[in-house]
Formats: C-alpha cells, sequence, structure tokens
C-alpha cells in the first residue's frame, strides 16, 4: 500500500529542540493516519538521496521502541528494500537514543472514525468479537436489525471507535464509549467513559496491537477531559489490563431492565 509522507524535517536539516542531531535521511510523518501517541504517524524516508517536501511510497518496515509508545514507519520508493541491518545503519542517528529494532513488512494501519468505506469492516470484527466473548460458533448469525443498530452507534454515537486494518483485512478493534455522570468530588467534571470492544484477531495475537490502541485511547481520553475509565474484563484479558493500570472495584451494581 502506498502512502504520502509530509516531510518536515529534510535530509540535513536539525532536531527543533536538539540541534546537534543532524537528520541524515528525510524524516516527516503521514497526516491521517495515526501512532500510538494519537499524533500523525511518523516515517523515515529511505533510498532518496536529496531533501524533499513530500514523499510518495511503500512503508517497507516498522521500528519498534521498547521503551517508547510509538513506532517508526520506513519508507521507499516502489520496489525498494533494505535489510534490517541496513534500515538500522540508516536510522541510528536517532534511534541509538532508543532500544530499538526493525520488523521488515507493511505497517498496519489505524483510523480513529469509521466512515462507510471502513463500515463493513468494523462490523465484521465487532462481531468476530462477540462470537469470542460470548462463546457463539464461528458462522452464527447475528440478526439484521442488531447489526444496523451496531452501525448507527459507530456512525453517530459519542464514541471513539479504533480500527487496525492489515491491507484491507481488519485484525484488532477497541471502542471507547463517552458519558457524561453528575460530577462528583472525585470526578468534578462528570465526564467518564466505558471501553469496549477490545479484541485482536486470532492469527495476530502476541504483538502488542491491542496495548498500542488502549494507549492511543487513553490519551484521547484525556484530551477530552475524561477522569475514569470502566470496562468489563473478560479472563482473556485481565492481565493486558492490570499490565495498563487497570483495578478491579466491587462498587457497582447493575439493574438489567427488560429481561
Amino acid at each position: 500500500m502506498q502512502f504520502t509522507a509530509r516531510i518536515d524535517r529534510p535530509m540535513g536539516s536539525c532536531h527543533p529542540k536538539h540541534p546537534d542531531l543532524v537528520y541524515t535521511v528525510n524524516y516527516g510523518e503521514i497526516p491521517g493516519i495515526l501512532a500510538a501517541d494519537g499524533d500523525p504517524q511518523d516515517v523515515y524516508v529511505l533510498g532518496v538521496d536529496e531533501p524533499l517536501e513530500s514523499f510518495t511510497g511503500e512503508v517497507i518496515a516498522v521500528i519498534r521502541r521498547r521503551n517508547d509508545v510509538e513506532d517508526k514507519w520506513v519508507m521507499a520508493p516502489a520496489g525498494v528494500r533494505f535489510t534490517a541491518e541496513e534500515i538500522m545503519e540508516q536510522v541510528r542517528f536517532q534511534e541509538q537514543y532508543f532500544d530499538s529494532y526493525v520488523v521488515l513488512g507493511d505497517a498496519p494501519l489505524v483510523t480513529r472514525r469509521v466512515d462507510e468505506s471502513l463500515m463493513d469492516a468494523a462490523l465484521a470484527i465487532r462481531m468476530d468479537c462477540l462470537r469470542e466473548v460470548c462463546g457463539y460458533a464461528a458462522d452464527h448469525a447475528f440478526p439484521p436489525e442488531f447489526i444496523r443498530e451496531t452501525a448507527d452507534f459507530l456512525r453517530t454515537a459519542d464514541q471513539t471507535t479504533l480500527l487496525m486494518m492489515d491491507g484491507g483485512t481488519p485484525i484488532a478493534c477497541a471502542t471507547l464509549c463517552y458519558k457524561r455522570c453528575i460530577p462528583t468530588p472525585g470526578h468534578p467534571t462528570g465526564k467518564r467513559a466505558h471501553l469496549m470492544n477490545v479484541y485482536t484477531a486470532p492469527g495476530c495475537r502476541r504483538r502488542g496491537l491491542a496495548s498500542r490502541l488502549l494507549t492511543m485511547l487513553h490519551r484521547e481520553a484525556e484530551r477530552r477531559g475524561v477522569t475514569e475509565i470502566t470496562l468489563d474484563a473478560t479472563d482473556a484479558g485481565r492481565q493486558l489490563y492490570e499490565s495498563m493500570g487497570y483495578a478491579a472495584s466491587d462498587e457497582c451494581m447493575v439493574l438489567d431492565i427488560g429481561r
């Protein structure tokens, strides 16, 4: 898949806060594509030997940082490839300050909101999530009205749904539903949220995709002034949530109306 990057630190320029750091390759961002910090995805551009203002090409690798929340993408002209060692050598001028490693191959794409072009993908992975959580068969068919209501929620509700796509296939998702309750001393704005729909496709697990999506949702919640996030944890997800700071609570009581 091709992307167009805006180059804000061209080859030969200096870091805006650290003038001793000189960019030996072009470096920029892809507008509209989100990194784990909630900002546009940063990219290194390799295979070009002159300063650029923009660049259109392919993502050939991802640089993961063990001591940072966001990945860096590596782009190159169509058909140009480098080994992991060659990539790391070219980006060492900056990555030497991080605990980084290179993963060759295309990068999954994260989108913040579900528009009509992604609705089928969002519905498909939501239904897969429910089949697993509820113990339904893999071919279980949900009622059309239920699917329509889900689509209406994704279009209109006060929420943020993140989809991670690999090519045209959804491989992970997470949804944060915003609500405003009457303020309390502990939550003086009354702005709270409920986390739902956290799911990774079976063949893509153990890659940190869910934690990446949760980090992005947490940062968005902070920007919106949310002071509390709740969730209903499954046994499978409890370890992930605890690792990200969630704690069990016995304060909640529930009245299930209509059953």
